[in-house]
């Protein structure tokens, strides 16, 4: 499977704003991309980059399927009612196409969806980390053993640009709110984390009203 994460730079960041964002989502955004076969998996907002800043997670089933779909949300003028209001309530948008790594079992995101609808999280978070050069079997290894015991629920990295940046995808928050010295537990967890991927940052998103992971 691939997966297209979108983020929108809202404009101006005001909750009226992303009032409108919700319903333009709801109304028209989501049921266009699913008409092409993008399934949404998460909608977020955040303020950890830009104020408000909304985040999609889309999945298709192969690299086709999403170059069809893309072609035919950008071009074809049935869509271009969800052009414009993206436009105009996100003149800056991005895209990055992902892959899954491997460790973390595809199902593992259906599943913390079945969870969300009985029992909602409030809180997700992307960690986003960056593997040193011919590190990556080393950094699966590691997700390999690490994950079952983790609330991450999907683990990819990007199919171009930059391959050797994974985004992992938390139920929750990940990141210590307060400091404390560094422990025997801590260590054991982040110090081989740290030799394969000495780069990383976390981004709390919070979950949009239509979001699957709620």
């Amino acid at each position: 499977m691939i997966y297209l994460q979108q983020t929108f730079d809202l404009a101006p960041a005001s909750p009226a704003t992303r009032d409108r964002f919700v319903e333009h989502a709801v109304g028209t955004l989501v049921p266009a991309w699913a008409e092409l076969g993008g399934r949404l998996k998460g909608a977020f907002f955040s303020t950890e980059e830009w104020f408000y800043q909304v985040a999609h997670v889309l999945a298709f089933d192969d690299l086709a399927a999403f170059d069809r779909a893309r072609v035919r949300i950008e071009r074809d003028p049935a869509f271009a009612a969800v052009r414009e209001v993206n436009e105009a309530l996100a003149p800056v948008r991005g895209d990055r196409l992902l892959e899954a790594l491997g460790p973390v079992a595809e199902a593992k995101l259906d599943e913390g969806i079945a969870r969300a609808a009985e029992e909602p999280a409030g809180e997700y978070s992307f960690a986003i980390l960056e593997v040193a050069p011919g590190r990556m079997e080393d950094f699966k290894k590691l997700l390999s053993m690490g994950a079952p015991n983790l609330p991450i629920l999907a683990s990819w990295r990007e199919v171009a640009g930059q391959p050797a940046r994974v985004v992992d995808l938390w139920r929750g928050n990940p990141a210590q709110a307060a400091y404390a010295p560094n422990a025997p537990g801590l260590e054991a967890f982040f110090g081989p984390l740290r030799e394969v991927a000495p780069r990383e940052r976390i981004m709390r998103l919070f979950p949009m009203p239509y979001s699957p992971l709620a």
